[in-house]
């Protein structure tokens, strides 16, 4: 019985730990997934939140945002989506390359409920206060 990652065996990607990938489906923790080629890694991206149907949001980074899209809606592009479906996407940034659109996302995740409603809603008077040190 093969894996996910039998097609890549012998090529040049890069792997990386299931923290930081979207994940595949069946994946366990722990496991190592493939993470995008070098040349992927330079390929214009998007950053993106979702609404899910429970209200909660799902923030993200592909470089197909198109497939990306179709997988979140059909329940197939994480566990998370998967089990909450998404509503709609509430915002969107394009970057040059994925690295940077993932540097995005990293930084997103570790803000407050509030400060993600704030970008999403475009308000730059509340996200300004909530970016100030405590």
């Amino acid at each position: 019985m093969g894996s996910h990652f039998d097609a890549l065996r012998g090529t040049s990607q890069m792997w990386v730990p299931l923290s930081l990938a979207q994940g595949l489906p069946g994946q366990k923790c722990g496991e190592m997934v493939p993470s995008l080629s070098r040349e992927q890694l330079r390929m214009p991206a998007w950053f993106y939140i979702l609404r899910l149907q429970s209200g909660s949001l799902y923030i993200g980074a592909t470089t197909d945002l198109d497939q990306r899209c179709r997988d979140h809606f059909a329940g197939k592009a994480c566990r998370t989506t998967k089990i909450d479906l998404p509503v709609e996407f509430i915002h969107l940034e394009k970057f040059d390359t994925y690295t940077k659109a993932r540097k995005r996302e990293i930084q997103v995740k570790r803000w407050s409920r509030a400060k993600k409603e704030a970008l999403v809603s475009k308000d730059i008077s509340t996200l300004r206060k909530l970016a100030k040190s405590k």
